[in-house]
């Protein structure tokens, strides 16, 4: 890896274990509800809408369109934020979805009391998209998981570099998004809802790590 992908990698990765603490944190805390990706949300908002449960159908299409919402805001935003590195606006999204997550009662809806979280992760699912030259998710890990292990075969059957690369840096993701996922369950543990402001640790991180890719890259076009 020349530096501008090592740079980049990182920050993807810090931001990977961010992506595996909210993860955990919405499933454990409420009601095992994922608050990171829209698939058993559109599941379980078709289902209501089958069953005429009008209030949960409502709740879900709110979570759903706080999900579009994040990817229309990260789409255009860069559009018009185009002297400071659109990452740094995930960052900060992260940051005040922490903040109001802390202070939602526990006997709020699960799905509405997640609300933040859909439109930062979806922020985050588009800012932080790709790192040296791999598409990759750092707030779920379906596709990573295959790119992994599709990577390790393709290595073993043909001893191709790029794909030994491509073991090494979906891997890596995987192994950051559960570092994300131990560390919230020991804060989960001590602090319950409240763990959620220890996320700020590895968001900041994750700016540091950021901050050393931009300024990687502004030395390199200097």
């Amino acid at each position: 890896m020349n530096r501008k992908e090592k740079t980049e990698t990182l920050a993807h990765h810090t931001m990977a274990v961010v992506g595996g603490f909210l993860g955990v944190y919405a499933l454990m805390t409420r009601n095992e509800t994922f608050g990171s990706s829209e698939t058993s949300n559109l599941i379980y908002l078709t289902i209501a809408g089958l069953g005429s449960s009008w209030s949960s159908f409502a709740v879900r299409l709110g979570a759903t369109l706080c999900y579009i919402a994040g990817i229309v805001f990260a789409t255009l935003g860069p559009k018009y934020v185009k002297h400071t590195d659109f990452r740094y606006v995930s960052l900060l999204t992260d940051a005040a979805a922490c903040l109001i997550l802390a202070h939602i009662p526990a006997g709020t809806d699960p799905v509405l009391a997640l609300y933040p979280m859909f439109f930062a992760t979806a922020v985050q699912w588009l800012a932080y998209t790709e790192a040296a030259g791999f598409a990759s998710a750092t707030i779920f890990s379906t596709n990573n998981l295959r790119q992994c292990f599709a990577g390790l075969a393709e290595y073993l059957h043909s001893r191709q570099e790029a794909q030994r690369k491509r073991f090494f840096f979906y891997g890596g993701t995987l192994i950051c998004f559960h570092l994300g996922v131990i560390f919230c369950w020991y804060c989960m543990k001590w602090w319950g809802i409240k763990s959620i402001y220890a996320c700020l640790f590895p968001i900041s991180l994750g700016a540091a790590a950021t901050f050393l890719d931009v300024r990687s890259k502004a030395s390199e076009t200097a």
